[in-house]
């Protein structure tokens, strides 16, 4: 796990405070729709909604990562000169992390998302 964290690169600290964000998140609605909570309906579906906004956010952050780490390949290949294809797979690779991450905390997102509204379509 610590070299999935090192070899991800500086954005997977966003994602993953993001993904602790839609955590917490969550929870709190849960809560909300266990306890019949009757606040207002609006201020409701804005928090059940930033669920799925912040794992948008989360992934494009994940896109941005990668961007930067081919761009770091790419300048390594320039200073570099000659490199071998492995040298060019393992950035590759490594510039992939931070987009999975990105991607799994929307997907995550997403279905927590349906089943918040799914809870509050159902309280309707």
């Amino acid at each position: 796990m610590i070299r999935f964290l090192m070899e991800a690169g500086p954005l997977i600290w966003p994602i993953i405070l993001l993904a602790l964000v839609i955590g917490l998140l969550v929870l709190w609605n849960i809560l909300c729709l266990l306890a019949r909570w009757r606040g207002p309906a609006a201020r409701r579906r804005h928090s059940v909604d930033a669920v799925l906004f912040w794992g948008g956010v989360a992934a494009v952050l994940g896109f941005l990562g990668q961007w930067i780490g081919i761009h770091k390949l790419s300048r390594a290949i320039a200073d570099q000169g000659i490199v071998s294809p492995q040298a060019v797979a393992y950035g590759i690779s490594e510039s992939l992390l931070t987009p999975v991450a990105g991607m799994a905390v929307l997907v995550a997102a997403a279905f927590l998302w349906f089943f918040l509204r799914l809870g509050l379509w159902a309280e309707d």
